[in-house]
């Protein structure tokens, strides 16, 4: 059984600013949650399942420690797996203590670390942007310019940051919940397979709202999709998803002009907790 997944003081923090605490010699929180659990429940089996690990692994990362250690950390009573005991020795108590102390200070430092980040409000901005946490391999920023209402369906034209405009579908229940309004920024969303690559000389009038023109930056194929990638003229860039076969009915190669196009239906909005 592996570890399971546990929040880091970082995450807990809040900010941006993620680190682990690790001491010399590989001694990580984990070493230190199963001394802890050890005081908790007096055996070692117990303390493995509490923190999520198995009985192998705990006796494993125990005897490194115990062998390298001056004194024992950990002592156990006879009685085998199921019965017995185990407790931590002074010197175990001395270094859990004194990690606990070093944890605490690690905290502070990463809070008052991440305070003085977050009180930019333009590194917040950015900071926000990047905790957004979506499977879209196209996230765009910008600010709302217009929120246009009408029987139970709004329209929310974004600007990039780039000055590119583009049109996002939704509910008027969802775009108040998401407190949607002129001025404010939101991020939209489009996954790959959702956008069109039309080449921009081919003479066409697309019915679509979203086009954005830019040039083909990135042409990647595997052996089932190719990847195109359009760089917008204010930096942001768009994938694409298409097949072989269309790539080569379009005859697009990488500096050709092209256009990124998708339906307003597309685009998920995403604002920043208040």
């Amino acid at each position: 059984m592996g570890r399971k997944p546990k929040a880091s003081n970082a995450d807990r923090s809040g900010g941006p600013v993620a680190a682990e605490l690790r001491l010399i010699g590989g001694l990580t929180e984990l070493f230190f949650d199963f001394l802890a659990a050890v005081v908790a429940t007096g055996s070692i089996s117990q303390a493995a399942r509490k923190i999520g690990i198995s009985y192998k692994s705990a006796w494993d990362m125990l005897d490194r420690a115990n062998n390298l250690s001056p004194r024992a950390l950990v002592a156990t009573e006879i009685g085998g797996r199921q019965g017995g005991g185990a407790y931590l020795t002074p010197t175990g108590q001395k270094l859990l203590a004194l990690f606990l102390k070093i944890k605490g200070e690690h905290r502070r430092f990463l809070q008052e670390l991440n305070a003085a980040l977050l009180a930019d409000g333009e590194f917040r901005e950015f900071f926000q942007r990047l905790s957004v946490q979506a499977s879209a391999r196209n996230q765009l920023s910008g600010r709302i310019l217009a929120v246009e209402r009408d029987a139970g369906e709004a329209k929310v034209i974004l600007a990039t940051k780039g000055g590119e405009r583009l049109v996002a579908a939704l509910t008027t229940r969802s775009a108040d919940g998401l407190g949607l309004e002129t001025g404010k920024e939101a991020m939209a969303l489009v996954k790959a397979h959702a956008v069109m690559v039309v080449k921009a000389d081919g003479g066409y009038r697309l019915s679509a709202h979203n086009q954005l023109r830019g040039e083909v930056e990135r042409i990647q194929t595997d052996s089932v999709n190719t990847k195109v990638v359009i760089r917008l003229p204010g930096g942001d860039s768009l994938a694409a998803i298409v097949t072989e076969a269309g790539l080569a009915r379009m005859d697009l190669s990488e500096g050709d002009s092209a256009l990124a196009v998708f339906e307003e239906e597309d685009v998920v909005l995403a604002v920043a907790e208040p």
